[in-house]
């Protein structure tokens, strides 16, 4: 998290792997939501925002891996990612959602 974001305390993590990192903050006015992704080998991390309504802001962190075979490292990483919102978090819960998917 970086030194001027705000921990997000009002979380839904219930759709995540064990494993997933659950850390999640905004930044400036609220609009901008950061979290922490996982990503390994090949695969490259995004975040989206699916959904936002007056009590819950969903987003989906998705992997992406390549659809041929080749040489990866087996390293894990954690990457920060940001959404915008449309409207400041303020006392939304956000509901983190994760996939993998080939390309």
């Amino acid at each position: 998290m970086p030194p001027d974001g705000k921990p997000v305390t009002k979380l839904d993590t219930n759709a995540l792997p064990p494993d997933q990192p659950r850390t999640v903050w905004t930044v400036g006015d609220g609009k901008t939501v950061g979290v922490i992704a996982q990503e390994g080998g090949c695969g490259k991390a995004s975040a989206s925002v699916l959904e936002q309504n007056a009590a819950t802001v969903k987003i989906e962190l998705l992997e992406t891996l390549p659809l041929t075979k080749q040489m990866c490292t087996m390293d894990i990483r954690f990457p920060p990612l940001t959404v915008q919102l449309s409207e400041p978090l303020g006392e939304r819960t956000v509901v983190l959602t994760s996939r993998q998917e080939q390309k």
